[in-house]
Parts: structure tokens; sequence; C-alpha cells
């Protein structure tokens, strides 16, 4: 087992998980794909390619990839890997590697620490019987955040917003969504009168208006999401946007999608490119992730609140203060 140190890495606020972490699987990956920015899983990862492009992401503690359980068959391009079982069949191209279980037909091209059995492998960045303080750091970062915590709170509270009055029009087979925002710059939309019949449409169309920051909010449990996001708005609004499934249990892309999905009880399988992150309960990847570092503005959900109480600041206490709740 990894030794005990006094690197103590400080749990992440919901608004510093968008921005650092381009996917959160709470469960499982299956990828066939790659991630642009860095990834945690609390369970096992299976494929994929992870850490593309680190160099323009934020900074952060965690390694280009973080895994609860085993890791199989993939590559890590970026920033290492933590991994808490096994892993086999891998090539961890960059950064140091953790990894508290056995490894086997693996390529290490930094240095690496493995506390388990070892055959087949390819240690050119050297093997290491004691975890470096790099690794050390990356190994308490990948265990210092409740995610399933922290982002169910957001959505929680995402939800409680009001909608700030933006308009969606539905004409023919395309919605266009016209945002309105509040005076914090956040346009919130309350779509679960209409979601149902929205998700089935063919074409989306975003004007933002001069909000920083929108939130979607729809209470669907199953959709499966074929429109196509025009004029290039997939990537316009893929670093202010977040979608709030608070309420699914399976999703499907099937287009380019623009914005970050926020299901931590649902199972996103995504056919297509992600322009946003992807922050949900098991992750079936066919399609890539692109880095977009949220910069919207959702101020401060307590990594661990107080029990009942749940805080989100919008540009300041004062802010929530005066938003109602939602009927």
């Amino acid at each position: 087992m990894i030794a005990t140190t006094a690197v103590t890495a400080a749990p992440l606020t919901a608004t510093q998980v968008l921005n650092q972490l381009n996917v959160v699987s709470l469960n499982a990956i299956d990828s066939t794909s790659h991630v642009d920015g860095r990834t945690w899983a609390g369970g096992s990862v299976n494929g994929g390619d992870y850490g593309q492009h680190l160099a323009q992401a934020p900074a952060s503690a965690y390694a280009g990839l973080s895994a609860g359980g085993s890791a199989s068959n993939l590559h890590v391009n970026g920033g290492g890997a933590v991994v808490n079982g096994s892993l086999s069949n891998a090539m961890i191209n960059s950064g140091s590697a953790v990894v508290k279980g056995g490894a086997t037909g693996t390529n290490f091209n930094g240095p690496a620490y493995v506390a388990g059995a070892a055959a087949w492998n390819n240690y050119n960045g050297g093997l290491v019987t004691t975890p470096t303080a790099a690794m050390q750091a990356a190994d308490s970062a990948a265990s210092s955040t409740d995610f399933r915590q922290v982002l169910t709170n957001l959505a929680t509270s995402l939800n409680g917003l009001s909608d700030t009055g933006g308009k969606v029009t539905v004409s023919g087979n395309k919605a266009v969504f016209d945002a309105k925002a509040g005076a914090d710059g956040v346009a919130v939309f309350d779509l679960e009168t209409i979601d149902e019949g929205l998700f089935s449409l063919g074409e989306f169309e975003f004007h933002l208006n001069g909000a920083s920051t929108v939130v979607f909010n729809t209470d669907v449990k199953t959709a499966s999401i074929g429109a196509n996001f025009l004029g290039g708005s997939a990537q316009v609004i893929g670093a202010k946007a977040v979608w709030n499934f608070y309420n699914a249990t399976s999703l499907t892309l099937g287009s380019q999608f623009g914005g970050a999905v926020l299901a931590t009880g649902a199972t996103l399988t995504n056919w297509q490119n992600i322009e946003g992150g992807v922050y949900v309960d098991n992750l079936v990847q066919r399609g890539e992730i692109h880095l977009q570092p949220f910069t919207g503005t959702l101020g401060t959900v307590s990594p661990v609140p107080e029990p009942a109480t749940v805080t989100l600041l919008l540009g300041g206490l004062a802010v929530l203060v005066a938003r109602r709740r939602r009927a």
C-alpha cells in the first residue's frame, strides 16, 4: 500500500470540479474515444485515451486519469495516472503513475510506483519503491473530494433556482433559446414542462444575450438527444452552460453537444463529440469529450455541507437570498 504521508489535498467545490475536471464518472467508464482534460472515475476504466490537451487545461493537483478501480486497455497522454486497482495493457505516456494493485503489459514513460505484482511492463521513466512527492500529491487529490455529494448538491441547488424569464420558441423542427440573465449574469431555463418534446427536435439555436452562465433544468428520466447545435453554438456555450438532468437515469447524445452534462444518477452514452464537461454516474464514451473548462458563475457549493443545508452562492450570498425558489 502507498505510504501514509503529510500530503493532504483540499476537497474541491462544485465550481472547481466543473473547471478542473473534464470528466467525472461516479462509477465506471467504458471508452473507445478520448478526453482532452482530466478524468476521475469512482470505479473501473476500460479503454480510452486521457489527458490529450492538458497544456490548455486549468491547473489542478489531479492526475490525467484517476481510477477508483482497475484500469485497462488505455492510454494516458498527459498528467500521469492514479489507479486504486490493477492496471493492464496500458500506456502512460507522460507524468508519474501510482498503481495500488498489480500492473501487467504496461509502458510507463514517466516514474512509476506499483504496489502489487508486476509483469511484462516497460519502466522507461524508472520504477520507484517509495512514492515521490508528485505521486503522493496526485494520490491525495484523487481521494480528497466526495464527488457524489458535491455534484448532487449542485444539481439540487441549481434546480431550486427560479426561471429568469428567457424564451424557448419552437418552429417546426427547431428550438430557439433566448436567454435572459439576472443581475448576476446567470440565465436559468426551466424546461420541465417542455423537455420531452424539446429533446426530440432536430435543431437548437442559442442567443445568450449577454448571459455569462446558462442553466438548463430538466426533469426527464430518459432522453435521446440528437439536435444539431446550429452555428457552432456547441463550442460557444460549452464553457458557460450547465444542463442539469437532475432526475435522469439514462441519456444518449447522438450529435455534437455543448455545455456541461450534470446527471449524477444517469448512464450517459455519447456517440458524437461533447464540447464541455461530463459529470455522470456511468459513462459509455463513443465520441470525443473536448476541453471547455467552466467559466460561468455558480459561486461555491460547500464540499462538506452542514446537514440539511446546501449552500450555493451565485455572485454572492445576497443574490441567493434574493432569489425565490420555483413553485
